[in-house]
């Protein structure tokens, strides 16, 4: 039995293609908001019961290669030292999961960790087992965006304060970026860009 159908809305891909999507909406908000006049986008904030926090980024439209141009540590830092709690009439945000599965042998070495992919590894602290090398390391990372919160290696869940009164809309309903940022490290553990998250279909 297939469950109460979620909200659909237009999600605009590009200039001439428009899909159907699930799309989240809350509604009489206090969330930190920012305005960045200079890079042309809307940076809103949602944070995680354990006080981890995601940016979401809105391009103004036609200016998302501009802020992706942009996107480095520093511009993430002073978005988030000029977020402002802001009254949100209503926020729109599409459900969305992304998943993707990173080959570490190559990063890894950059970092100053090779000698376990070479024969001089020595790993006899976790195994007895003699002669062994690491030949590959995989990273996964998933983040899956839905009524329920923001699920990701280091997220529980997004609190958003409800209030009595109404200001202006935040409507994600075109291409848009995104990050992940752990509160005690300040470290990103996911940035990404989100052009079409409309459900994959099934092949007939």
């Amino acid at each position: 039995m297939c469950g109460p159908r979620r909200p659909e809305a237009d999600f605009h891909v590009s200039e001439n293609r428009t899909v159907r999507v699930p799309m989240m909406r809350r509604e009489n908000l206090i969330l930190p908001y920012f305005r960045d006049e200079e890079l042309a986008c809307t940076v809103v904030e949602l944070k995680y019961t354990s006080n981890d926090s995601a940016l979401f980024i809105l391009p103004d439209e036609g200016k998302t290669p501009d802020v992706e141009a942009k996107l480095l540590p520093e511009t993430l830092r002073r978005w988030r030292s000029f977020l402002r709690p802001r009254e949100i009439a209503a926020l729109y945000l599409p459900r969305f999961s992304i998943s993707s599965d990173y080959n570490l042998q190559d990063i890894l070495p950059q970092l100053g960790i090779g000698e376990v992919f070479s024969d001089q590894a020595d790993l006899s602290g976790v195994t007895n087992t003699t002669p062994l090398r690491v030949s590959q390391v995989v990273h996964s990372a998933l983040l899956n965006v839905a009524e329920e919160g923001t699920e990701g290696s280091a997220s529980t869940g997004i609190v958003l304060e409800r209030k009595s009164f109404q200001s202006n809309t935040v409507r994600f309903d075109r291409p848009f970026l995104f990050s992940v940022v752990l509160k005690d490290t300040q470290s990103i553990i996911f940035l990404g860009k989100i052009v079409d998250p409309s459900p994959p279909r099934a092949l007939l």
